[in-house]
């Protein structure tokens, strides 16, 4: 069970959701993100960070320099859902899947919320000529 939850939650979460379902430790005590480890390591289970790393995501350093941005651009456009991003351990931090063609482009001095405004505007005045 623990080999299935690692494809998409932390050792945190696992122990979480194993205490959730009833499920306690080989020593009758409930299930903590140390136990969960010390399971992984015994039984050679791959973490959630290197079955996202294999599906080909990208940390955070890796994406700047295919966006040629800074990490701190790629963080904040993960966090406005630029950019897909998995959280891949216990300490919030996260993996991004590759961009693809259609791929952000940093306009600097734009905030985000200009950007998505001006985009809307745009749409509206191409629909404006088309009606007209």
């Amino acid at each position: 069970m623990i080999d299935h939850l690692l494809d998409h939650h932390a050792d945190r979460d696992i122990a979480m959701i194993l205490n959730a379902r009833g499920y306690l430790s080989g020593t009758g005590q409930p299930f903590q993100r140390g136990i969960v480890k010390h399971l992984r390591h015994g039984h050679h289970l791959r973490s959630l960070y290197a079955r996202l790393r294999a599906r080909g995501l990208l940390t955070r350093d890796e994406m700047a320099d295919r966006l040629k941005v800074s990490a701190g651009t790629v963080k904040m456009w993960g966090r406005h859902g630029l950019l897909l991003r998995h959280r891949c351990n216990d300490k919030l931090e996260f993996l991004y899947e590759p961009p693809g063609p259609n791929a952000p482009i940093k306009m600097q001095g734009r905030r985000l919320s200009d950007r998505r405004r001006s985009d809307v505007l745009s749409d509206q005045t191409h629909e404006v000529q088309y009606e007209a």
